[in-house]
């Protein structure tokens, strides 16, 4: 991705869906038993260091074992903390939570006794980063340019995305076997892996009607609906439970951008079988889609398959897609799409709201 798409993107991100892209510290405790995602303890360390991982800009090669995390990317912090591992820094996103930590981690972050410094949401402060004395900075989701991989690999080994997928797009089990082996977590990588293919399976199986419908994650942004093609996190959740959200990569080049937006006038075209509504940043979404001529006349509309979302925090695990958001995320969203999928218009979605 180039860097002005990214920064749009980024902007675009946090306007519509409350999310995407982008001093006491805690010491990160490598053997420390935590909860992980299920609730169970996660693995002590069983990799062999030094290690070397391929990365869009090389290798990042890691002589021992790290024990003094910097995250840089904007959710890296949750693969950690369902290890029990400690980062002694992580990167703001959006929305202010302490320790840069939202609601579904905190738990987790808590139990590796993880105070973590917050970096800020901007641009990247070296001097900053170095201050902080790491022995290893993961940047798999942080969008980093090569000059920035280089910048900060002068401060310490720097675990960058992998190379063939887009900035953003890098698919769950990658990243997470990308981050467990540089942490020396193998084996609780594998644990996340599988919990959380375990229980999307669930899911899918549940619903072995859902293939043979479609769905969009769908906002509207400074006056024109759009949706965000089939490998954005958020759609590409969608689509592992088995409905189909590949219609919309259609409508331009994913190989260029994370999402596509229409006119008003060609509101059809974003049309589906159900479609989710992101609106938390703002929350008159609803009525100004409703108010669009085109609106009655959606598939979606007629079916009873409109799902309106004003929930900040739901939409900012769908948007964080880490072990411990994702979970969260399906809870709330899959009792929406079932009833936007059951092929009745009489049962419509009862909406995703904050939460009393």
């Amino acid at each position: 991705m180039n860097t002005t798409r990214t920064k749009r993107g980024i902007v675009a991100a946090l306007a519509v869906v409350t999310a995407l892209a982008l001093a006491a510290c805690s010491s990160s405790s490598p053997t420390t038993t935590t909860p992980g995602p299920t609730g169970e303890p996660s693995a002590t360390s069983d990799a062999q260091f030094p290690v070397s991982i391929a990365n869009k800009f090389g290798t990042t090669d890691i002589p021992a074992k790290p024990e003094r995390i910097v995250t840089v990317g904007f959710h890296e912090q949750d693969w950690l903390y369902a290890m029990g591992i400690a980062p002694i820094a992580v990167r703001e996103w959006y929305a202010g939570y302490d320790f840069a930590t939202w609601p579904w981690a905190d738990d987790a972050r808590k139990a590796a006794n993880a105070e973590p410094t917050v970096l800020g949401s901007g641009d990247l402060n070296m001097e900053a980063i170095a201050l902080l004395n790491p022995d290893l900075i993961i940047a798999t989701w942080s969008g980093i340019t090569k000059e920035q991989y280089g910048l900060l690999s002068q401060i310490a080994p720097t675990l960058a995305q992998s190379g063939d997928y887009a900035d953003y797009g890098m698919p769950f089990d990658e990243e997470t076997r990308m981050i467990a082996k540089a942490v020396g977590q193998v084996s609780a990588g594998e644990k996340i892996i599988s919990t959380i293919n375990d229980k999307i399976t669930a899911i899918a199986a549940a619903h072995p009607e859902w293939p043979n419908s479609t769905a969009a994650v769908t906002f509207f942004y400074e006056g024109q609906p759009g949706a965000y093609f089939s490998y954005d996190p958020r759609a590409a959740l969608v689509g592992r439970l088995g409905v189909n959200v590949t219609d919309i990569d259609k409508l331009g080049d994913p190989s260029t951008d994370f999402y596509v937006t229409v006119s008003p006038e060609n509101l059809d075209k974003i049309d589906s079988d159900a479609l989710i509504w992101l609106g938390a940043t703002a929350p008159d979404t609803e009525a100004t889609v409703k108010a669009l001529p085109l609106y009655p006349q959606m598939n979606a509309t007629v079916k009873g398959g409109q799902i309106w979302s004003t929930d900040g925090v739901f939409e900012g695990a769908f948007s964080f897609a880490s072990p411990l958001s994702i979970p969260f995320a399906l809870d709330v969203m899959v009792p929406q799409l079932e009833l936007a999928l059951d092929g009745d218009p009489a049962t419509v979605p009862t909406g995703i709201v904050p939460a009393a």
